[in-house]
Parts: C-alpha cells; sequence; structure tokens
C-alpha cells in the first residue's frame, strides 16, 4: 500500500493483538491483528482492515474495492469482505452458511 502505520508503544493492545493505523488528508486505514483464536473465522482471517476515504473523488466502497482486490491478486491472503452492517459480502474462499 505504501503508507507508514502509526502506532502506540509497540502497537500491541489490552487484548493481546496490534492495532496501526494511518490516516491523511485522503484516507483514515486502521488495521488489526489479532493473534489466531479457535473458531471460525478468526482462526483463517485473524486480521482485519478498516479503509475509509476522506477525498470527494473516491468513495469508500471503491477504497475497499481495491484494496480487496489488490490483496486477492497476491493469491497469499484468505480475505472476507463485509458490508457496513456485518454481512459478508465477497470471499475468496468458501464461507459457508453459518452466517
Amino acid at each position: 500500500m505504501g503508507i507508514t502505520f502509526d502506532t502506540t508503544d509497540d502497537g500491541r493492545d489490552p487484548s493481546g493483538g496490534y492495532r496501526f493505523w494511518f490516516e491523511d488528508e485522503e484516507l483514515s486505514f486502521h488495521l488489526i491483528v489479532d493473534d489466531p483464536e479457535e473458531g471460525w473465522p478468526l482462526d483463517k482471517v485473524p486480521a482485519y482492515a478498516i479503509p475509509i476515504s476522506r477525498s470527494e473523488r473516491v468513495a469508500t466502497w471503491e477504497l475497499a474495492e481495491k484494496l480487496y482486490d489488490g490483496l486477492d491478486s497476491l493469491r497469499t491472503y484468505l480475505l472476507i469482505a463485509f458490508e457496513r452492517g456485518g454481512m459478508p459480502i465477497a470471499a475468496n474462499f468458501d464461507i459457508g452458511d453459518d452466517w
């Protein structure tokens, strides 16, 4: 992505995960990484990113879609995209119907 994340102390939060963020005039981006837990989906996807566009030219959904497509093209990560209400709207692996 070509951005540098700010952290507090070493980035570790009380839950044992890590929280990083980047903000400028164009976007706000938060990355939260937790230690994998038993159960789905965190045992497969122990990190989540929250991109928020601050630009009048690019909507947040466009920013999120570009991020998803870029990560998916690496063929390294299992990805799930959620809409604001929490429903999954895209995944690059079978997530099943247990929502």
